[in-house]
């Protein structure tokens, strides 16, 4: 027995990597909905593609490749808590890095952001869809503000002064959803340029294992004037955790990771309340 004991660690070291699904709650459930506020998620319930399956899908069929990434994430995740690194440039102007905490759940869609790093007119932000009149609420940052709590409209002027993307946009859902729409529209066009550039572990994503998917030879100005683009697919749970943007001349548009991911976890009843600000 004592023997057997001691051949355990060896064995997990030498055991193979995890072939893909099932992640959480087992890759042959059923979604919890069918439809999202970007439409239909397009399950059928066929069984999802093993790694080395993916992993030939990225070099060959990187539309095929999000398609399964948004169908596994569908059939496992509820919520999440993680933390997000970004910077970005707005108005011309690169902003200082941010670092932010944020807890979220698909239903109702509701994000709470709080910034650790790098907070310019929010501490903390709430937005839970059809409620608070549909309005972000904001703690704002510095003096006699930050004590107290004002409601925005998602996607008013303060907001896109703040960031290129509202919270309603916020989600490792919608950041997977957006990619697959740019890239189904331009392979439409005929200018889908996606190249696999292999794995790579990524510090800003926690040191994760990731496949790397650079995107170039665009035609048509998208999102700010984006012409190059790489995403990083986590390998083991096959999450967009990472996506650096470039405009023309090679300056950054924007950088978004995620990191530390806790997938599923039970929040206290005040968590998506105004209580949490």
């Amino acid at each position: 027995m004592r023997r057997l004991l001691l051949c355990l660690p060896l064995c997990f070291i030498l055991a193979p990597d995890s072939p893909g699904p099932p992640l959480l709650t087992g890759a042959d459930e059923q979604p919890a909905w069918k439809e999202d506020r970007n439409g239909a998620c397009g399950d059928t319930g066929d069984p999802l593609p093993d790694n080395a399956t993916m992993e030939n899908l990225a070099r060959t069929d990187p539309i095929a490749f999000l398609e399964h990434c948004l169908r596994r994430y569908d059939r496992s995740v509820k919520s999440y808590r993680l933390t997000m690194s970004k910077q970005e440039r707005i108005a011309g102007e690169l902003q200082k890095p941010e670092l932010v905490d944020a807890a979220f759940r698909e239903r109702p869609f509701s994000v709470l952001l709080a910034w650790k790093k790098g907070a310019r007119k929010a501490q903390k932000t709430l937005y839970v869809e059809g409620e608070n009149d549909n309005k972000l609420l904001v703690r704002p940052t510095g003096g006699l503000a930050r004590w107290l709590i004002v409601s925005r409209a998602p996607h008013g002027p303060d907001v896109k002064e703040s960031s290129r993307y509202s919270p309603t946009d916020f989600g490792l859902r919608i950041t997977a959803q957006k990619t697959l729409v740019a890239w189904q529209e331009a392979r439409q066009r005929g200018d889908l340029q996606v190249t696999f550039k292999g794995e790579e572990r990524v510090k800003e994503a926690g040191d994760r294992l990731c496949w790397v998917l650079e995107r170039t030879g665009y035609t048509r100005m998208e999102e700010d004037g984006i012409r190059r683009a790489t995403f990083y697919i986590d390998k083991e749970t096959w999450f967009q955790v990472g996506s650096v943007l470039y405009r023309g001349d090679g300056g950054l548009l924007g950088q978004y990771f995620f990191r530390d991911i806790e997938l599923n976890p039970v929040f206290d009843d005040d968590t998506f309340t105004r209580k949490s600000l």
